[in-house]
């Protein structure tokens, strides 16, 4: 079954939606009044150290801050830098402002391309690993040992999808990541105000640069500029998806006709039915985001907690990814006195959040039906955005 791609933009809002069988299965979203800094790259000054944490402050630009930690080894294997009141440094904002939390910065800097990664700090080429085929992978390597002259104090990491494109195209798209990483290193040396240096591209080229799901059956725009600018890149930079562009305008808008808005206003409601009877109640608190568990009418039915919690096991992580929650969340499900019945339900649970890929491990798995896990977060959830805008 094929996907369609939504992209719709209003006077406040920008969305992207994947569909696929009429369910929303990706959502992104974005206010025009506060664009994501994510990705984008600063020159900034260290402002303020917190040596408690190994951390400092870092100023983005007049009246921004963000909290810059340095791990205890960098990327190569080296012992972090120490950190100088007043150092000039190249940041990447890495999670946006969340709350009263400042946005959090990374001095190991990535540029991405659609099928390439410029990873500064890096001094080997590397592949995803979901590039399983041995010639792929050896004639990826290959090509970017040569690619790795351009690069120096840097290096390229082939995504998932440079397995199936042209070296052309990889060779073309390399040339443009050098060229950019000449000029973050001639901004950095400059000594000038803090300041953005690279920005994020627009939202709709951003959306597909970083889509890497099957070809969809069609890229639908409400936005006639939007549509236009998009062809225009993704004919230089996604070839395949370019004829797959249209200008898709009407009466009622994008998301209203295919289900979208409808699909938004159920993820704001803390209630979750399950196909079984049962359903989870998610409540996102300053601290945490509690899930709970119900097996609802089909309780005295044999078997029902089990199905309950399989159920809630593969729903949870849907859930979380549509309405953006990260951070520290816990699940209460429902006790069950069968420890391999207990073990089934956290395997499940524990696949497709890594399946998911904001979240490696359940950090905690209690025999008494509460598992507590933490979820990458790098913007506001949709409920806050929405809670924003009112």
């Amino acid at each position: 079954m094929h996907d369609d791609i939504l992209i719709s933009a209003s006077r406040d809002w920008q969305g992207m939606a994947r569909v696929s069988g009429g369910a929303l299965q990706e959502l992104c979203l974005e206010r025009r009044d506060s664009p994501a800094r994510v990705g984008a790259i600063y020159r900034g000054y260290v402002t303020r150290l917190l040596p408690g944490m190994a951390a400092g402050l870092v100023e983005l630009a007049p009246g921004v801050q963000g909290l810059l930690s340095l791990p205890e080894r960098a990327p190569d294997g080296r012992s972090s830098p120490v950190l100088r009141q007043g150092q000039k440094l190249l940041v990447q904002v890495t999670r946006d402002t969340v709350g009263d939390k400042q946005p959090r910065l990374d001095l190991d800097l990535a540029v991405p391309g659609p099928h390439l990664v410029l990873l500064a700090g890096h001094s080997r080429p590397s592949l995803s690993r979901r590039i399983e085929d041995p010639l792929t992978r050896r004639r990826l390597g290959n090509l970017l040992a040569v690619l790795a002259a351009d690069f120096e104090g840097a290096s390229l990491l082939a995504r998932t999808a440079a397995a199936d494109v042209a070296e052309s195209l990889l060779r073309d798209e390399a040339a443009r990541l050098a060229t950019i990483w000449r000029e973050l290193q001639d901004a950095g040396a400059r000594d000038e105000p803090a300041q953005r240096v690279w920005p994020e591209l627009p939202f709709a080229q951003r959306v597909l640069r970083d889509y890497a799901g099957p070809v969809p059956r069609a890229i639908r725009v409400d936005d006639t500029a939007t549509a236009n600018a998009l062809r225009a890149w993704c004919a230089l930079q996604r070839p395949a998806l370019a004829p797959l562009v249209e200008h898709d305008g009407g009466r009622h808008s994008l998301f209203a006709r295919h289900g979208v808005d409808r699909a938004i206003e159920a993820l704001l409601q803390p209630r979750v039915p399950l196909p079984s009877g049962g359903s989870l109640i998610i409540e996102e608190t300053a601290a945490m985001t509690t899930v709970d568990v119900n097996t609802g009418a089909s309780s005295d039915r044999s078997g029902a907690p089990l199905t309950a919690n399989l159920e809630a096991a593969e729903a949870i992580p849907r859930q979380l990814r549509l309405r953006g929650i990260g951070g520290l969340v816990a699940v209460d499900f429902i006790s069950l006195a069968d420890p391999a019945a207990w073990r089934r339900v956290v395997a499940l649970l524990q696949q497709l959040l890594a399946e998911d890929g904001t979240c490696r491990r359940v950090h905690r798995a209690d025999p008494l039906g509460v598992v507590l896990f933490t979820r990458k977060q790098t913007g506001p959830s949709l409920s806050a955005m929405v809670a924003a805008g009112d």
